[in-house]
């Protein structure tokens, strides 16, 4: 009997492979496939998140364009949604489903869906104060107009841990 990294022979057939000649031929038949495939779907990924500026033309509400001031138009809907269940959640979207971070002044719609009844939409700023009620579930639809400034959404009974804020310039 051989050694597993000594070479073994047998009578008629020659020379065979030793046992480390074996194990790498057997490593490379099994990444060989994995050569080719890491490069292109590193490639895949690199394509898919970059874009070019000069190829992309911000439109209101377009995924390139949320987030920026003035992404979203004047007379646009924003969609608040609190308490998913009894979840801690508190969010404020655009059309598009960007987080509203920034936006121009103006008139919006706002609607609200308020799951919870342990929690409330209190949407705050210059001029605006508007919310929903604690004991119940609901969905509204202000009509607002936003000036330069802060605003922010809470829910009261819990503002220090579901809160969030937007700029309007």
């Amino acid at each position: 009997m051989t050694e597993p990294n000594q070479e073994a022979t047998e009578p008629g057939r020659g020379a065979t492979l030793n046992y480390a000649s074996r194990k790498r031929d057997h490593r490379s038949r099994v990444i060989r496939p994995l050569g080719l495939a890491i490069p292109i779907a590193f490639l895949s990924l690199v394509t898919a998140c970059s874009s070019s500026p000069s190829s992309t033309t911000p439109t209101a509400g377009s995924p390139v364009a949320a987030g920026a001031v003035g992404a979203v138009s004047p007379g646009s809907v924003l969609t608040g949604s609190v308490g998913q269940g009894d979840a801690p959640v508190i969010t404020l979207v655009d059309s598009t489903g960007a987080p509203v971070t920034s936006l121009k002044a103006g008139s919006y719609t706002v609607k609200v869906k308020d799951e919870s009844t342990r929690h409330d939409f209190h949407l705050a700023g210059p001029g605006v104060d508007e919310k929903t009620t604690v004991p119940e579930t609901t969905e509204v639809t202000w009509t607002v107009t936003l000036s330069a400034g802060t605003y922010t959404f809470v829910c009261d009974p819990h503002a220090a841990r579901m809160e969030g804020s937007f700029t309007v310039a």
